[in-house]
């Protein structure tokens, strides 16, 4: 236990008491005095599956939390709840500071209440991390935010809702919410907090009934209030403190920032003290006047029936006080409301207020574009090719690209037809000018384009369509006079003509020409890692999809890649194969490091095939690609023996336990290519090479409808070795119920339909392939000596590679650094060497001839000795060395 004496503690003197007791009673009245008091402070942050929060692991003082003592937590040092969460939980101490500091949630299924009484948070951290989503409110008698800095309730996982009243007047609140929906931060104390309050996140922040929100007003403009360009729903009080708040007509405060905040008012929203009509909260003295549609609180002018305009106004243009702020007597899209403060006459149409002067009708963007005036005249936000101010004049939807004008009355869209065609005489429904067998009017409402064939509607198999545009089967498909559907009964997005083992559809996204094996684009998928050359590959939270296209396939297809998890989520780096690629001749500067962990299969680095839905265009065409033919190539390095792994696999269990698709190392660090083939049967080759941790090596696997095909290129060699082959029955397995639309993945594999066999070291240079490609073809075939393909690999300007060149310019050629397994782009790596003694050593290789010199006078050199180096090293020791000065040098033969 500490020393007492060396912790800060909280002493009240005792008061005198002129009372004598009995020995007996004196003793007892000793043993009962109460424990000193002591501030507490948390010496570190609890780590996954530990707490602080009821236990003594951590505090200062060795014990729980307990009454009587005050406790801080600083550092950004997390305290987080019990994970189980069965219960309501109850902070035992008096009062809880986090400065800096974070309380975190980590309750699972129930939704539970924690209570922490004297609650104090100075720029810290609130977070529900339930790994379960499950959300939590937080009471207690008071919340105090202190400090100049922001502290942060962030409902990440799932809802906070917060009853303890909040208070103080520093600082930002920031109300952090989720990226996905339903995720709320809820305000419903009685919170008397004037502070500034930002709100984040899709999910957006609630002042429940229960709830209010206080403001202080001062001199005009001078307030605290709310902002953020995310939902905010106000259901509770507002409590305005007027006592210092500006008196000339025309103050003004923002309270809402409903410029930016997507704010509701509900039924049961109020103003202390106000009283509301149409949005309107009017004071009791009809000074002050809060507006819905604005947030402002604003110091008005008389306004008797408080609906927000001024009496003389009303009495001038209507001679009556009927109107209300919203109405609109002219219909021009203005509100009485706009035209009062903007001076317009609001018995006049083409009077309408136009304050960003972008020739636009303030009222008109505003009924279309609620609180914005972003819009501009030539603006086309739906994308029908008419400009906003063209469907200002035409009285058309400038949100609906269905409403649009039409001056000429022949059923086109006038934008359409002036986009397209220049003129609107040009433009004539019926006619078909590209070709693809559809009218203009058909493409219009298709949204195609009625001037390109292969752009047009896709109707065929009634109605449904099958992933090819009408107009392009049209094009490479019709005999003769052939009607549409004669046209488009021929082929479907998954037939292949040409027999050059890519569909119809591919062929179609591609842009080749369905009928020439020719024209074709074999590659389907390529992952260089070239996007950077460290730092992690970016990624959101769990399964949030926030960069769907982070790792780029260099294929035509567009099927990138993603990381699952910001804690699943690969390394970029720097460490690759070769300079290089030797097929492609393209510089290769990045790979991907994967990183095993013991936390089980859910923090697996792995990248995914990015889903259809996910790319934000583009389809994910190699998920449900079913082959006739395929090379699956891969480059890896692993710093792991003894351990399955998978570098490259498509995930699913369509038979047993085999993926459709593996590439592994096994325990006995051996390679293997494993399938699912077009039978249903599973089938594996096991290579013959033994696979060393540090050293790269590029494989491929090919298939035929009849054999698949293990290649390995080993360090130091130039072409693939065949490894092993098996006889198979069709080339791709496909379920009576259609392909199995699962993702690639490089990083990790899959067995009985779990995640497994994660890969560790660097992984690069992947790429998939829709034909099974000859060895000459692999990305690191190469042809050429062992000079030639290391003077490749090691030196990046060609015109640098010759034996005798010098690249580093330290003395020693590119030959000598090739025999000696020196760095030829190094200064400081060259052959030199060192005598200790009488013993020289020097950088050397296996089966090297060196010859011993010497010399007195460096004048003449005397051959001594011939030695054969066995190692990088070599090394040599003069038996007799003379007396005197005496010069070695150490000589080869290039």
């Amino acid at each position: 236990m500490p020393d007492l004496m060396n912790l800060p503690y909280h002493h009240t003197k005792p008061t005198r008491f002129a009372v004598v007791f009995p020995r007996a009673a004196a003793a007892l009245a000793i043993l009962a005095s109460p424990a000193l008091a002591i501030d507490v402070t948390l010496n570190a942050s609890n780590g996954i599956d530990t707490t602080s929060f009821n236990t003594s692991l951590s505090w200062s003082n060795g014990a729980a939390p307990s009454a009587g003592n005050a406790y801080f937590v600083a550092n950004n040092y997390n305290l987080r709840t019990p994970a189980s969460g069965a219960t309501d939980l109850v902070f035992a101490g008096d009062s809880l500071t986090l400065t800096g500091g974070n309380l975190v949630y980590k309750g699972s299924t129930n939704v539970n209440t924690i209570t922490i009484d004297n609650l104090t948070l100075n720029g810290a951290l609130v977070n529900n991390a339930s790994n379960s989503s499950t959300a939590f409110t937080l009471a207690g008698n008071n919340i105090t935010i202190v400090g100049a800095g922001t502290t942060t309730l962030y409902s990440n996982n799932a809802t906070i809702t917060v009853t303890a009243p909040i208070s103080g007047n520093s600082g930002t609140l920031l109300l952090q919410t989720n990226t996905t929906t339903g995720r709320q931060v809820v305000l419903a104390g009685a919170n008397t907090y004037t502070g500034n309050i930002t709100v984040t996140g899709t999910s957006g922040a609630v002042l429940s009934s229960t709830g209010a929100l206080a403001f202080k007003i001062g001199a005009s403009g001078v307030n605290n209030r709310v902002t953020g360009a995310v939902a905010f729903t106000f259901d509770g009080t507002f409590n305005l403190d007027l006592t210092a708040a500006g008196d000339t007509v025309g103050d003004n405060w923002t309270l809402v920032d409903a410029a930016n905040l997507i704010e509701t008012f509900g039924l049961t929203f109020n103003i202390a003290g106000f009283t509301e009509n149409n949005g309107f909260w009017t004071s009791v003295d009809g000074k002050y006047q809060f507006n819905e549609a604005t947030g402002i609180l604003t110091r008005i002018n008389a306004d008797t029936d408080g609906d927000g305009l001024a009496d003389a106004w009303e009495m001038t243009h209507f001679s009556n006080l009927d109107q209300g702020a919203t109405d609109d007597f002219d219909s021009d899209f203005a509100s009485n409301l706009l035209e009062f403060q903007n001076n317009t006459n609001p018995k006049l149409a083409t009077s309408y207020p136009d304050t960003d002067a972008d020739g636009l009708n303030d009222g008109w963007e505003l009924y279309y574009f609620p609180n914005s005036l972003a819009q501009v005249a030539n603006g086309d936000p739906d994308g029908d090719h008419n400009t906003n101010l063209a469907e200002q004049a035409a009285g058309t939807d400038p949100n609906n690209a269905f409403s649009f004008p039409d001056t000429d009355n022949d059923g086109l869209n006038d934008g359409w037809e002036t986009f397209y065609f220049t003129t609107l005489a040009a433009a004539v429904p019926t006619a078909d000018p590209d070709g693809d067998l559809f009218s203009n009017e058909d493409e219009m409402w298709s949204g195609t384009n009625p001037t390109i064939q292969i752009s047009s509607p896709d109707i065929d198999s009634d109605q449904a369509g099958d992933g090819l545009p009408d107009g392009w089967e049209v094009k490479y498909f019709r005999v003769g006079n052939e009607t549409l559907a004669e046209a488009t009964a021929h082929q479907d997005g998954t037939g292949d003509p040409d027999g050059d083992g890519v569909n119809n559809k591919l062929e179609f996204i591609a842009g080749t020409d369905p009928t020439s094996a020719a024209s074709v684009q074999t590659t389907l998928g390529y992952w260089r890692f070239e996007e950077a050359t460290s730092g992690e590959v970016p990624a959101g939270g769990n399964g949030q999809y926030l960069y769907p296209t982070s790792v780029q396939d260099s294929s035509v297809y567009g099927n990138h890649m993603m990381a699952w998890a910001d804690y699943s989520r690969p390394n970029y780096d720097s460490v690759v194969p070769s300079p290089t690629v030797p097929t492609t001749g393209a510089t290769d500067t990045g790979s991907l490091y994967f990183q095993r962990n013991n936390s089980g299969i859910y923090f697996i680095e792995a990248l995914f095939s990015t889903p259809t839905a996910n790319l934000g265009g583009g389809q994910a065409t190699l998920r449900t690609h079913t082959f006739t033919g395929f090379t699956v190539e891969a480059s890896f390095n692993t710093n792991l023996t003894g351990q399955w792994q998978v570098p490259v696999s498509k995930l699913g269990n369509p038979v047993a336990g085999q993926p459709p698709f593996s590439i592994k190392i096994d325990t006995a660090n051996k390679l293997r290519a494993g399938m699912v083939d077009g039978s249903g049967a599973t089938r594996e080759i096991i290579g013959t090479s033994t696979i060393a941790a540090g050293s790269w090596y590029s494989t491929a696997v090919t298939a035929t409808a009849t054999e698949l095909k293990l290649w390995l290129k080993k360090p130091g060699d130039a072409a693939y070795v065949l490894e092993g082959t098996v006889a198979i029955s069709g080339a791709w397995y496909v379920s009576p119920t259609g392909p199995l639309d699962t993702p690639w993945n490089i990083g990790q594999g899959m067995w009985n339909g779990g995640a497994t066999d994660a890969f560790q070291g660097n992984i690069d240079e992947v790429r998939i392939s829709a034909v099974a490609l000859p060895e000459s073809s692999f990305l690191f075939h190469q042809d050429g000596s062992p000079f030639q393909l290391w003077a490749e690999q090691n030196i990046t300007d060609p015109n640098l590679r010759a034996e005798s060149a010098d690249p580093d310019g330290d003395g020693a050629s590119n030959l000598a650094e090739f025999r000696l397994g020196l760095n030829p782009m190094s200064g400081s790596s060259f052959f030199a060497g060192a005598l200790s003694g009488s013993t020289i050593t020097w950088p050397a290789a296996s089966g090297v001839e060196f010859t011993i010199q010497q010399s007195t006078t460096l004048g003449s050199w005397s051959d001594i000795a011939t030695v054969t180096t066995t190692g990088s090293t070599g090394t040599w020791t003069d038996p007799s060395p003379p007396s005197g000065k005496v010069f070695y040098r150490v000589v080869f033969t290039e």
